[in-house]
Parts: C-alpha cells; sequence; structure tokens
C-alpha cells in the first residue's frame, strides 16, 4: 500500500513539473532586447524557435514550408508604433530616413509601414547595437528598394541575396514566419492555423485566451501584446490582427531588389478565417505600405536572451527527474523512499 501511495504521488508531481514547465513557456515574458537611447529606448521581446532541422510542411502555401535548419528567435509581439516613434527619435528624423505610420495608439501594431521601411529599422536595430546591417540600401530614400549582396562582401550568401548572412536582426524569412507560426514542437506536427491547437481561432477584439485571434469584422487592430492566443511556440499574434512582411520574394528566388515580397496571417476585418490559414500567402512590392500590414522582427543571435521552446521546458524536466531517480537507484534507495521519505520497501 505504501508502494502503490507513493508511486500515486510521485507521478502526480512528475506530471504536474511537466505540465508547468510547459505553461511556463506559453506564457512567461520572454527575453528582453533594449534598443535606444535615453528616452527613447524601447524593449523588443524574443522567443526562442528550436526543434532545427524539423520536416518541411506540405500541405499549406508554399509547398513545401516551414523547414529551418538552425535554432532562431521570433519577436514575441508585432512591432509597435512607439517602437517606430523611437526609432525616428534616434535615428531616422536626423539622417532623413524617417518611417512614416498610421496613428492609433502607442502600442498598436506599427502599419503602413512598407517591406523597405521594415528592412531600414531591422538594419538600424543591428548598427545601433555594433552589428552588421541586414540589407543593401545603395540610395537614399527610406522607400527604395534594396540592392543584392553581391560575392565581394563581407557576409554574402549564395543562398539569400537579400540577408546578409553576418546580422542579427532580420525580417524573417518564410519558413521562419511559417515555422513560429504554424509547427508545434511538441508533437511535430503542423497546424492550420497559428493557435496552440493549431485550429480555427476563436474570434475576439482583444485578448490573450488561447485559441483566439483578432479578426471577424472587429473595428481595427488590437495592441501587440493582446493580440490573442499564442502559437504553439508562444508567439502572438500570427493569426490576425494585421498582416506581416516576409523577408522572401513571393516566388521564393530573392533575386530582385524590386520584386514582391510576401505577406501573411490576414487582419482584424477579415469575416472569415481563411486568409489565416497556412494555405494563404500573398504579395506586394516591397514600396507598397497598407493600412492593415504590419511586420515583426526575427533574431539570429544564438546568445539573444529569449524564453526557450516548450519542448525544451519539458525534456529538461524530465531529464532532471530521470537524473535523480537514476542517482538513488544506484545508491540502493527506494526512489519513492528518497523522494518521500518513507520506511521500508
Amino acid at each position: 500500500m505504501i508502494r502503490l501511495q507513493a508511486l500515486f504521488r510521485t507521478c502526480t508531481v512528475i506530471t504536474s513539473l511537466v505540465m508547468t514547465a510547459i505553461s511556463a513557456s506559453d506564457s512567461v515574458s520572454a527575453g528582453i532586447i533594449t534598443f535606444g537611447t535615453g528616452s527613447n529606448q524601447f524593449n523588443m521581446d524574443f522567443t526562442t524557435i528550436g526543434s532545427p532541422g524539423n520536416a518541411a510542411d506540405t500541405t499549406g502555401t508554399p509547398n513545401p514550408a516551414g523547414a529551418v535548419s538552425y535554432t532562431y528567435q521570433m519577436g514575441t509581439y508585432e512591432v509597435s508604433e512607439d517602437m517606430i516613434t523611437k526609432y525616428n527619435a534616434n535615428f531616422g528624423t536626423a539622417n532623413s530616413l524617417v518611417i512614416t505610420k498610421d496613428t492609433r495608439g502607442v502600442n498598436k501594431p506599427a502599419t503602413s509601414v512598407s517591406w523597405n521601411e521594415g528592412a531600414r529599422f531591422v538594419n538600424w536595430l543591428n548598427t545601433s547595437t555594433g552589428g552588421v546591417a541586414a540589407y543593401k540600401f545603395t540610395t537614399n530614400g527610406v522607400n527604395d528598394n534594396i540592392a543584392l549582396w553581391s560575392v565581394s562582401d563581407t557576409g554574402y550568401d549564395p543562398a539569400n541575396l537579400f540577408r546578409n548572412s553576418l546580422a542579427t536582426y532580420v525580417l524573417p524569412s518564410m519558413d521562419e514566419w511559417y515555422k513560429a507560426a504554424f509547427y508545434n514542437p511538441l508533437t511535430s506536427l503542423y497546424g492550420n492555423y497559428a493557435t496552440a491547437n493549431g485550429l480555427e481561432p476563436t474570434k475576439v477584439a482583444s485578448g490573450t485566451v488561447a485559441n483566439t485571434a483578432v479578426y471577424g469584422g472587429q473595428s481595427g487592430p488590437a495592441d501587440i501584446t493582446l493580440a490573442g492566443g499564442l502559437s504553439a511556440f508562444g508567439i502572438m499574434g500570427l493569426s490576425g490582427n494585421v498582416w506581416e512582411w516576409d523577408e522572401t520574394e513571393s516566388d521564393l528566388n530573392n533575386n530582385s531588389g524590386s520584386s514582391s515580397r510576401g505577406r501573411r496571417g490576414g487582419q482584424w476585418a477579415e469575416s472569415f478565417s481563411g486568409s489565416l490559414k497556412s494555405s494563404r500567402r500573398l504579395g506586394n512590392t516591397p514600396p507598397f505600405a497598407g493600412s492593415n500590414v504590419g511586420f515583426r522582427v526575427a533574431s539570429l543571435s544564438s546568445s539573444a536572451a529569449a524564453v526557450p521552446e516548450p519542448a525544451s521546458c519539458m525534456v529538461w524536466s524530465v531529464m532532471g527527474l530521470a537524473g535523480w531517480w537514476y542517482r538513488n537507484a544506484k545508491r540502493g534507495r527506494s526512489t519513492f523512499s528518497a523522494f518521500w521519505g518513507v520506511r521500508g520497501e
């Protein structure tokens, strides 16, 4: 009887610890990186997208999509109006590279920002922190198209002529965005929506309830931290709220600075969920600035302070318990007795 009671109590605690680890990874604020100076500082939260080498999805658009061979970090939230305002104060105004945007509120997602302007913002994130610009601009207009990196450029990557391989902060590629939205690291499966369960989200105007998204004819976007439930990796707003740019050309080639770029995720006024699905990817030219289009930032830094993915939390919790169990077994101690102080075998 004592053994059975101890076994039940041990299993209950292990289950509780594992579930707590998973829950914590989904809800605890991710690692915070600070940009800017003085009163014009702002923070960006990043969450780790692990499971490197995951298989691609063959049910969405494009097909295949979502395979990423490395660990990276995704901005937990969309870029806000306040971040753009402070970019302008730190850099844009003084360098005639002011980014314009809609003005709904400081914590609303920054919309009417073109792909080119998003790339300018990302470049400043890199250079202001001592890094290398991600995108190559050879002209001075804030909404001018990029040039391609060439073989003579340090950081040239023949697999991606848009992105400098030495940059830390970037616009997420099609595959990086797709994986963060639709891949579940606990099941190694893809969902149709960027929700925790991968299923069609419930329509909301604002909030953080699991498996909800801001769409369904709402009057405007929600604040970036109230843009619906999280994806399986713990990212908010990938379904609904605003469309988001991805780095990649619509034709996936990344060989023309003026060609159409992808955007995904749908937006607050969508009546139906079809635009939120993994099968939906639209495109616009890089100077296009839509009032329902925003963006987020990804980080390729291995040292970025970011919260781990759910699967990692669970694995480390189980490994720790397994190690404790093994050490006591080697000592000839009952693991139940060691844990609970129970006498007898």
